[in-house]
């Protein structure tokens, strides 16, 4: 992005310079925008009340009726197939990502820094205009940037990368640019997802230049991102990117499998669709949620899906349906359901504190076989694993 061909003048109309903001948003945007932030940057721009304010807000993207009506460029699409490039949703509506309380206490401190950058601005700061979502599949990046495109009130722009990637030389960076200039034409969340399959570091010996000039592409574009968007990059795998793409995000959130307390959310919420005629109780949620350590928030969704059809094409309980998925996810060493049962009989009895009885009845064996499992379990007479 070439910068602004014009310079501030100490004595420049404040008038002059929020006109030309309003009138340059209707065309060379990011020269603009630059511009605005130059001006933003030095403390003594602005003498009138309400000056600095009123350029951070039009930086922001609330610039009078004729943006706010304006309609949506038409999306890019790839040359070959036709293909959208983008898919644009201006109600990307989900339920919010069950996280860890540190990770949402980062976005809720990231969402507070986009709501009130004006203020931002007008003391010469700048709001995070890029963020990095990283961590293992299934644990809710996806979840996460729908749910910070609802809290900021913006469109939703996803890229489809099947489209995006080609096999013809210059085809990708191409592809990339036109997916970068259609969200920066208006304000919007614009989520890349795999990014490492763009943002790859460029010591790969196997690249032939397109890798490099797609690096080089994103750096300047994470540099120049305008403050009326957010750009936010998701990858499985962070050690693959280029570190200088990783450095230029204001902002890395690691994502980490759920915790006891996220999984138990997570199961009674998706039990909660199903409506059940008995519904799971807490204490089997509690101990599923124990059963199903290590997995993350996809794999309690399948595996609550996989109780609600065993409840429906079967006929028995949600609760039983559950009992069972939380045995075989206890399976150690071998098939053995003695050394499984013991297994979660000693840990539910431990961890969550649950009495014998109430173990009994998850298992569906008498109370003193409980008391026998935990005791052999303990003594170590069954195989821990």
């Amino acid at each position: 992005m070439a910068k602004p061909a014009y310079q501030v003048d100490d004595r420049g109309d404040e008038s002059l310079i929020l006109n030309l903001v309003r009138l340059g948003l209707d065309g060379d945007v990011g020269s603009v925008r630059q511009l605005g932030r130059q001006i933003l940057r030095r403390r003594d721009a602005g003498t009138s009340d309400g000056f600095r304010e009123e350029l951070g807000r039009l930086l922001l993207g609330d610039a009078g009726s004729a943006l706010r009506g304006a309609k949506p460029a038409p999306l890019p699409v790839e040359d070959e197939a036709q293909m959208p490039l983008v898919e644009r949703r201006t109600d990307p509506v989900v339920e919010p990502p069950v996280l860890d309380p540190e990770v949402e206490k980062l976005l809720e401190q990231l969402v507070n820094s986009r709501r009130r950058a004006s203020e931002l601005l007008d003391a010469g700061i700048e709001p995070p205009r890029a963020v990095l979502l990283t961590g293992p599949p299934g644990v809710g990046k996806t979840m996460t940037a729908h749910s910070l495109a609802v809290r900021l009130e913006l469109p939703l722009l996803t890229v489809e990368l099947a489209a995006l990637m080609s096999s013809f030389l210059g085809r990708t960076g191409q592809n990339l640019r036109r997916v970068l200039d259609h969200a920066r034409s208006e304000p919007c969340l614009l989520f890349l997802d795999e990014f490492d399959a763009v943002a790859k570091r460029r010591d790969d010996v196997t690249d032939i230049g397109e890798l490099k000039r797609l690096v080089n592409l994103l750096l300047l574009e994470i540099d120049n991102w305008p403050i009326s968007g957010l750009l936010v990059a998701a990858t499985n795998h962070p050690q693959l990117l280029d570190p200088a793409v990783g450095r230029r995000f204001d902002l890395t959130v690691e994502l980490g499998l759920p915790g006891f307390e996220q999984r138990r959310e997570i199961l009674g919420r998706v039990a909660a669709r199903f409506k059940p005629e008995e519904p799971a109780t807490d204490t089997v949620i509690d101990a599923c949620a124990l059963a199903f350590e290590g997995a993350s928030g996809s794999d309690l969704e399948r595996a609550m899906v996989e109780a609600g059809r065993t409840v429906v094409l079967e006929g028995v309980g949600l609760a039983d349906a559950l009992s069972f998925l939380a045995i075989s996810r206890l399976e150690l060493d071998g098939p053995e359901s003695r050394s499984r049962r013991a297994a979660f009989a000693a840990l539910a009895n431990e961890q969550l504190g649950m009495p014998q009885r109430d173990i009994a009845e998850f298992l569906g064996v008498s109370h003193p076989t409980v008391g026998k499992l935990i005791k052999e379990w303990r003594s170590g007479e069954l195989q821990h694993g």
